[in-house]
């Protein structure tokens, strides 16, 4: 999903036969980064693991136990996890 608009605009426009949030709408799939305690990530070409994260001023930081420090979340790599987004 590019931006949250499409997908307003895409449920606003269903036939009145499909109303959003029917039994019948398939959820919406998307896959995020998740950083949590005990996470594998990879980081300047070596593993570690989350310990926590950090958020400052607008800033996510993970810290990561084997190298003792904080570092950037964009700078770390990690396998995308699916979420499956449905009203309930």
């Amino acid at each position: 999903m590019k931006n949250e608009s499409d997908y307003l605009h895409a449920t606003q426009d269903e036939p009145a036969s499909h109303p959003a949030g029917s039994a019948h709408a398939e959820p919406v799939v998307v896959h995020l980064p998740l950083y949590r305690a005990g996470s594998h990530v990879s980081y300047q070409g070596r593993d570690y693991t989350v310990g926590h994260v950090v958020i400052s001023r607008s800033v996510l930081q993970v810290y990561l136990q084997e190298l003792g420090s904080s570092v950037d979340a964009e700078k770390v790599q990690v396998s995308p996890t699916r979420l499956v987004l449905q009203r309930s």
